[in-house]
């Protein structure tokens, strides 16, 4: 971290500091070189003069003259040369010496962070220690305040560690205490600060963390055992946590934290988070195992209704209009379709009955609808929508969206028989925004959020403990059927959403539903279902049908019906034939 990033900055220094010298020390041997290379040259064209191409007589003093300054300069050149290289290699001694200072300043500068940021770090865990939290925190808590994010602190306190140390010796408490550190590391985010604050206490700082979420850490880290020396140690804690209140001091913090760790050996706060936690993951399991039942009756009772359905419309293609029996083929019909009903509801529930989907704008939506649910609802309960601008879209089925929303009014409208209000809110959710704690199962990304809310009666926790159970209903007798609600959840499910539920006796129900948020389409991105083609008609006469249905009572059923259609031979005899097929005649 900080400490780390010290000990990189020296060591880069250090490089930095010897490539410079390296460059200097290159950069002056050419200098040199170039000027004796400029000497030379001179004294060349100095020698030039005194060659024997001059005339003798009255230049021969002349020529004797250049000679001996000839012979001067190359004298100079040479005490030059070797004046340059003994000055050269005193410099570069003296660079040596300077870079080899350089670098044990350094190595003392990377060796002192190093032996701070050991100071720091707990030599049995290996985590950090509370001299790094009394450093880090206030750093932290003012980044908290700058950002506008919620800032979680969590104590924790290992049970019946004397009693370990003093049972089993100091080394299975080491062992304990270790075990401990690797749980908690698996359990906690990379972006959380674990810190051992002595003995068996623990810290973890949870930036962008409510306080209902540590339910759900503290989950994760019960039912551990230490295994020493072939004996099972049961490891259990207390923990207290505390959110940051701006303004609060580091000292303030931790001193809430302690009440609250010391309050939880009172009260037994964190096991009854635990526990809450538990039973919204078994409520989640019951649920997903009740849709899968649904699912399958529902699958079967389907194939009876068919043949009911299929039946009494063969009737009532062969009854008159005034045969008395008509009126009793009618009702059963009619019941039939009733039915029908609600298998679409279970396996809406069941997440079994996929249909096309569409990119869904809730705003609009929700406007469309807004005449036809104030009619469904009644006057007496008025209307409030809260629309987020520039909203994302849903990606699902438009027909099931609308009937989450009705399904919600009208649970809505039963619970205010007085009248009341009723908001439509909606908002786009970022993933930091998610409460993890209330939609334990939703996957991270950006939502689009749809909030129902209510003033009516509300509900206590034993009935939101069901209220998504099919069949389950709160209303009198006749009055429901109980799959309104089971069917906004498996509808919801169904479209990779989460729902949670917030209710009051005598203050109302709050239905807030977290939906995937999906790219924008435009036009361009092709054509929808209406763009379809439409279907050809069909000539009876010409065409050939194979017939393919696994459930044999269903069979006959389908040959009659495409028999009265125009197909097949009237006269043969229906035939199963292996595989569960049929073809029919031409």
């Amino acid at each position: 971290m900080e400490q780390e990033s010290r000990i990189e900055a020296a060591e880069a220094g250090l490089r930095e500091i010897q490539e410079k010298l390296r460059q200097a020390e290159r950069r002056d041997w050419w200098l040199w070189l170039a000027a004796i290379l400029v000497i030379l040259l001179l004294t060349l064209a100095v020698l030039s003069f005194s060659l024997p191409s001059l005339s003798v007589g009255e230049d021969s003093f002349f020529r004797f003259n250049l000679q001996q300054g000839a012979r001067g300069l190359l004298g100079l050149i040479l005490l030059f040369c070797i004046y340059t290289i003994y000055q050269q290699t005193l410099v570069k001694r003296l660079r040596v010496q300077t870079a080899e200072h350089v670098a044990a300043q350094s190595q003392l500068a990377i060796q002192a962070e190093r032996a701070r940021r050991l100071a720091m770090l707990d030599p049995l865990t290996g985590i950090y220690n509370r001299r790094f939290l009394e450093q880090y925190m206030e750093t932290e808590l003012a980044r908290s305040q700058r950002q506008g994010y919620q800032l979680t602190v969590l104590m924790l306190d290992l049970n019946d560690f004397k009693r370990i140390n003093d049972q089993h010796g100091h080394p299975a408490g080491d062992l304990v205490l270790q075990e401990f550190t690797n749980r908690l590391k698996k359990a906690i985010r990379s972006s959380d600060m674990l810190v051992r604050m002595g003995g068996d206490e623990f810290l973890v700082l949870l930036p962008e963390c409510s306080p209902e979420h540590v339910g759900h850490l503290l989950a994760r880290l019960t039912g551990q055992e230490a295994e020493f020396r072939g004996q099972k140690i049961p490891v259990t804690f207390a923990a207290g946590w505390t959110s940051y209140q701006p303004g609060d001091s580091p000292a303030q913090l931790l001193d809430r934290a302690d009440q609250a760790l010391y309050s939880d050996k009172l009260t037994g706060r964190a096991k009854d988070a635990v526990r809450e936690v538990q039973l919204h993951a078994q409520q989640l399991q019951k649920m997903e195992t009740v849709g899968q039942l649904a699912g399958g009756i529902a699958h079967d009772f389907n194939n009876l209704l068919t043949l009911v359905k299929g039946y009494s419309e063969l009737m009532l293609d062969r009854l008159g209009e005034s045969d008395p029996l008509r009126r009793y083929v009618e009702q059963i019909h009619q019941t039939a379709e009733r039915a029908g009903s609600l298998t679409r509801q279970l396996l809406a529930f069941s997440r079994k009955r996929q249909l096309a989907t569409e990119a869904i704008d809730l705003n609009v939506l929700i406007a469309e609808m807004e005449t036809m649910l104030q009619r469904l609802i009644g006057e007496q309960i008025s209307i409030v929508s809260i629309p987020e601008k520039e909203l994302g879209q849903v990606e699902a089925h438009r027909g099931q969206i609308e009937q989450v929303i009705l399904n919600l009014a009208v649970n809505a409208r039963d619970s205010m028989p007085q009248g009341g209000k009723l908001t439509l809110e909606t908002a786009n959710v970022e993933p930091y925004e998610l409460d993890r704690s209330r939609s334990i199962d939703a996957q991270p990304g950006p939502y689009v959020m749809l909030a129902v809310t209510d003033t009516g009666v509300g509900m206590d926790e034993k009935t939101l403990g069901r209220i998504f159970e099919p069949f389950f209903t709160t209303k009198e007798k006749d009055r429901g059927t109980g799959l309104g609600l089971a069917t906004v959840y498996g509808v919801v499910k169904q479209s990779g959403g989460s729902i949670w539920v917030d209710s009051t006796p005598g203050r109302g129900t709050t239905f807030t539903i977290y939906w995937p948020r999906a790219e924008k389409k435009t036009a361009a991105d092709g054509p929808g279902e209406s763009d379809a083609a439409p279907a050809g008609a069909v000539d009876a006469a010409a065409d050939t049908i194979l017939l393919v249905e696994e459930t044999e009572s269903i069979r006959p059923l389908t040959r009659e019906v495409l028999e009265e259609s125009g197909y097949g031979d009237r006269r043969s005899s229906p035939t199963a034939h292996a595989g569960r097929s049929e073809k029919q005649g031409e």
